[in-house]
């Protein structure tokens, strides 16, 4: 049977990162013998992020390949990394989609890089001639976005301490500041991981003066539907008036009594609609959904919307 042209359009690049930070691992423990002019293992040389060999040699790539090296002294570093790649990637992309994930998982990972660049280069301190390496800015710039769209989610920190998401990235935020700033000499870049919060912030806050542009355009559309409404034209077919009737029912249902007020049928119809809009993008953006408005109802993308609302209500 022919598989369905609306198939889920998650592509697993939470995955493809973990496995291509595994090969360039391995690629470092076997090429550790090779050495730079610099006594550092080749592949540090040209991949690692050095501010003076970007600076004066024009390495520029390093501020997006540092980020693929982990050190090979010891498994913890890549393990921690890969694993919080794992557990806040994961829910991420689902929520996103692939394409929005990667360029948000780079953007905070060269941001995190471009961090440690300019304040190394502005400082002229050691480190303004050692490598950095590791994923650490681009995970921290996911945990930001994890604190972001699931906030009252509970994480155990050190694996037995629970704390809510929000409150988890506060905590990590303060706790960077403060070692960067009083914390002495350390072999971590805690400007990496404050890099990788504060681009994510800046994507963030990018993403809500679009949402801010989208609701504006949306009232307009609005304004000009409503102004045709008396113009003659075809209303919805029955099988979408009944299928928004059904949708209505599960909101109302769902407000009042939350998931358990959902009988079983109801909760596969909303697994169902949730995979064949997985990855769907409403146009207006994070418009608040209203089922009983005329435009929503009609709208192409009406029932990507009423899944979006769906998973609000059942976070809540």
């Amino acid at each position: 049977m022919k598989a369905p042209e609306s198939a889920p359009s998650y592509r697993g690049w939470v995955l493809k990162l973990i496995i291509a930070n595994v090969i360039a691992y391995v690629f470092q423990i076997l090429t550790a013998a090779d050495r730079s002019p610099y006594s550092m293992s080749v592949l540090t040389y040209y991949l690692g992020l050095t501010p003076a060999l970007v600076v004066e040699r024009g390495f520029v790539w390093q501020i997006v390949s540092y980020m693929f090296l982990h050190s090979t002294s010891g498994f913890f570093h890549i393990f921690f990394n890969m694993y919080a790649l794992l557990i806040f990637g994961t829910p991420i992309e689902q929520e996103w989609g692939s394409k929005r994930f990667l360029g948000y998982y780079l953007f905070c990972g060269a941001g995190a890089g471009l961090s440690i660049l300019v304040i190394n280069l502005i400082s002229q301190s050691v480190a303004y001639n050692i490598p950095t390496i590791g994923a650490s800015g681009a995970v921290f710039g996911l945990l930001l976005a994890f604190g972001v769209l699931y906030p009252n989610a509970e994480i155990l920190l050190f694996f037995f301490v629970p704390i809510k998401a929000k409150y988890l990235v506060m905590l990590y935020g303060l706790l960077e500041l403060y070692l960067e700033l009083f914390g002495g000499n350390s072999s971590i870049s805690h400007i990496g991981h404050l890099g990788g919060l504060f681009f994510g912030i800046v994507y963030f806050l990018v993403a809500r003066r679009k949402g801010i542009s989208f609701r504006a355009k949306i009232r307009s559309a609005r304004k000009e539907y409503r102004a045709a409404e008396n113009a003659p034209k075809p209303g919805p077919g029955r099988e979408v008036q009944a299928e928004r009737a059904r949708q209505r029912d599960i909101l109302v249902r769902l407000k009042n009594g939350g998931p358990a007020a959902l009988s079983d049928d109801e909760i596969q119809y909303i697994k169902y609609l949730a995979i064949m809009k997985d990855g769907a993008s409403p146009g207006c953006g994070d418009v608040d959904y209203n089922i009983d408005d005329k435009y929503c109802a009609d709208c192409e993308d009406a029932d990507a919307c009423f899944v979006r609302e769906v998973k609000r209500l059942m976070e809540n």
